[in-house]
């Protein structure tokens, strides 16, 4: 910002009864306004407590249990203890979908973040060397692709059960797979505790800072919020979960890539797509409170001439719809060049506009992350 400087004392003088003279009108009438660290937004409310707090309780409990059923499956390590390992996993990736579109505040201040907890595809090589006794840290920067649910999938559904449970019982490195293993969940256990706490009133209380931080300027939470919704969308799921595993990015043509999916070892990839829809609808909407739709209503914005908000909502509705429609798995689906995959990242890519472009636009918000994907 530039200042100006007055070199006339004389105005300087005006300007300065001028601003006094304002000052005190604006305490005149017996009125005073609201100090700004006690305006909330109801719709900021209505998201941060109905449905954010609530996601990131549901992540940490469901880590937590993971990671008890690998405490199990270490002590006494059985088809049975392996299968109960395997559905905590399928329960806690799923409420990780639900979570993955809120990176800011304390998920990004603790490192619950894609990078670290969702890079895929897994670097098994990696995987192989930490599990065999190699020296690593669990949440270091180099061992990012090596961590969190991709990590996970490979180690628990890429061989088979029976050789799943040999990996962990006869195998050479079987004591250092099982440690490795326990690390995994003990680290997504720690972190997303951690978030869950530093948003709950009674915690860390980010809930309250959230509620507060009115306003569409960079830094704002209505800023924080759409920021990361799109950058989620259109980086992690448009790019990375369909579109580079179909051979597409962005106007770019590549190799088809079907082992490149989310959730490839445990053929998970459709209801994370579907798990992860779902809770962009509920933002969206606000469930059954204040969402984005009402700070979108509010904007009268036009699409097609047709209203904007009622644009969204309806290509939620049919991005629901085709991406319940997808082969399973999807990557045998992106092999066969199944029409349905086809038609689930066009509806993708228009929802894409409709986000970063369109809505943006209209609620005065700037995107600020930087994409080279061409859109």
């Amino acid at each position: 910002m530039k200042r100006t400087t007055l070199w006339v004392s004389g105005l300087g003088i005006c300007v300065t009864g001028l601003i006094l003279f304002l000052a005190a009108c604006s305490k005149s009438g017996g009125k005073s306004s609201t100090p700004p660290d006690s305006t909330t937004d109801t719709v900021l409310v209505n998201l941060g407590t109905n449905i954010i707090i609530p996601s990131y309780q549901q992540l940490a409990t469901t880590s937590a249990t993971l990671d008890a059923a690998v405490g199990a499956f270490n002590t006494s390590p059985t088809l049975t203890t392996l299968d109960a390992v395997q559905t905590a996993f399928v329960q806690a990736y799923k409420a990780w979908a639900a979570c993955s579109e809120l990176e800011f505040g304390p998920a990004a201040d603790l490192y619950l973040t894609t990078h670290f907890t969702n890079s895929f595809p897994a670097d098994t090589a990696l995987i192989k060397a930490n599990a065999g006794g190699a020296s690593y840290v669990i949440d270091g920067l180099g061992n990012y692709a090596a961590q969190g649910f991709p990590a996970l999938d490979y180690l628990l559904f890429a061989y088979g059960n029976d050789a799943t449970l040999a990996r962990f019982t006869t195998a050479g490195t079987a004591s250092g797979a099982r440690q490795y293993l326990a690390a995994l969940t003990a680290s997504l256990k720690s972190k997303t505790a951690a978030v869950a706490t530093a948003w709950n009133a009674t915690g860390g209380n980010y809930i309250d800072r959230f509620s507060k931080g009115v306003g569409t300027d960079a830094g704002s939470s209505l800023s924080l919020l759409v920021n990361a919704l799109v950058m989620d969308f259109d980086v992690n799921l448009q790019n990375y979960k369909i579109g580079i595993p179909i051979g597409q990015y962005g106007p770019s043509v590549l190799p088809k890539s079907p082992t490149k999916v989310e959730g490839y070892y445990g053929d998970l990839s459709d209801v994370l797509l579907v798990t992860q829809i779902k809770a962009f609808q509920n933002l969206y909407t606000g469930a059954a409170g204040g969402g984005l739709d009402d700070k979108v209503a509010a904007t009268n914005a036009q699409s097609n001439g047709g209203s904007l908000n009622d644009a969204i909502k309806t290509q939620w509705n049919t991005l629901l719809t085709k991406m319940q429609a997808l082969p399973d798995p999807l990557s045998d689906g992106i092999q066969n060049n199944n029409s349905a995959v086809n038609d689930a990242y066009t509806a993708v890519r228009q929802m894409t506009v409709l986000l970063k472009v369109d809505m943006s636009s209209a609620l005065g918000i700037k995107i600020s992350f930087q994409d080279d994907d061409g859109d």
